[in-house]
């Protein structure tokens, strides 16, 4: 997948009396929502007009991270004192993690406390896949992680969360701070818009080459498409450069053997992979487990039926049987019946993909996205002058 710059580079800035909102976050070189998320909030030129953004750069790219050690612990502290550095009384500090395991959450407890000391407002942003797959209730944490979100419950304005999902699951351990629900974004504009009718159908997979994504369990169900006559085009998205994961290498060599290796792409550019979207007729994502997967929202951007695993991430995107189609995890047989449905019904292709992109438009473009920010920028501003 591409990368993107470190800092928003020439942009319109905001005048000296803009509310200051440091964001925090572990962005390029890493990759991910966590970056991705906040470099469309540093380089957003409405939110730079109206407000001071600062961008702190927490990247780490050791094999240790989220375990308690020395090093971590003095990076930790190192980010404390960042972020003491960069704020300032009446600043707003956005601080993005995923909260688990325990030793993040206290990370971001270091951060929060050292944003208060010097003055400014907190807000945390919860990127995490646990809170937002599991049944509200289903997620549960130790002694030290419970005691690690009582004190953010009582450092911080909020913490936002990606999915509706992950409301019932937080709000036991953070019973006094608001939790709003602000999705992850794409600027829908910029998605081609795809008919969803080609001959033959295109099915499309975009993410990372690993098991967890439910790749073959995918190539699982297009054997029983194979063995049934059925007619359609195979496109898989995602970076195979070899030596720099094994488990990536592993599955590589997986869809090879397979005999689909000539159905991969490579790595590509985010250009590239708006245009397979508009080639394609469904996106399948038979994952185990999501956050809020951007590939979701590109999908439903691009009017791109989804065929998925029924997560309750993914089910709070979409609706089985009115943009798409969700399948038990780990099912082939599931996944090849939902497929060949789709790939049977072109009309009913072409009623998705309007429903879609309706929904990106409405939900999951990014200026819903900036509004929904700016309006907690200014609460927590408006919280700390009071």
């Amino acid at each position: 997948m591409p990368s993107r710059p470190s800092s928003a580079g020439s942009r319109p800035r905001a005048d000296a009396t803009a509310i200051r909102v440091v964001v925090i976050a572990h962005g390029p070189p890493m990759r991910g929502g966590i970056a991705t998320v906040a470099l469309d909030i540093v380089e957003d030129p409405a939110l730079n007009a109206e407000f001071d953004l600062v961008f702190f750069n927490t990247s780490q790219n050791d094999d240790g991270r989220g375990r308690f050690g020395l090093e971590n612990i003095a990076r930790a502290l190192s980010h404390a004192w960042g972020t003491f550095r960069r704020a300032r009384r009446g600043a707003v500090v956005h601080t993005h993690s995923v909260q688990d395991p325990v030793f993040v959450a206290w990370r971001q407890v270091a951060i929060a406390a050292a944003a208060r000391l010097r003055g400014a407002r907190v807000l945390l942003h919860n990127h995490g896949y646990l809170p937002y797959m599991l049944e509200p209730g289903g997620y549960r944490v130790g002694r030290a992680h419970r005691m690690a979100f009582a004190i953010l419950d009582r450092l911080c304005d909020a913490n936002i969360l990606i999915g509706e999902a992950g409301v019932g699951n937080l709000r036991p351990y953070m019973a006094h701070t608001d939790l709003p629900v602000v999705h992850n974004s794409v600027v829908v504009s910029d998605v081609p818009h795809s008919t969803a009718v080609h001959d033959p159908p295109r099915i499309l997979f975009v993410g990372e080459l690993l098991e967890r994504k439910g790749l073959t369990v995918l190539m699982d169900a297009l054997d029983l498409l194979d063995a049934a006559g059925t007619s359609y085009e195979l496109v898989i998205v995602g970076d195979d450069t070899p030596g720099r994961d094994p488990d990536k290498d592993a599955m590589v060599q997986r869809i090879r053997d397979r005999g689909r290796g000539g159905d991969l792409t490579g790595a590509i550019t985010r250009d590239q992979v708006y245009e397979m979207f508009s080639g394609a007729d469904v996106f399948v994502l038979p994952t185990e487990y999501e956050g809020q997967p951007f590939t979701v929202i590109e999908s439903l951007a691009a009017g791109v039926p989804v065929v998925a695993s029924d997560i309750p991430a993914i089910r709070s995107m979409v609706a089985d049987g009115d943009n798409g189609r969700l399948v038990p995890w780990n099912d082939p047989p599931a996944l090849a019946s939902a497929l060949t449905d789709l790939l049977a019904d072109p009309t009913e292709r072409a009623r998705m993909s309007t429903v879609n992109r309706e929904s990106a438009r409405e939900r999951f473009d990014r200026s819903v996205f900036r509004e929904e920010l700016a309006r907690l920028y200014r609460a927590s501003a408006r919280h700390r002058r009071r």
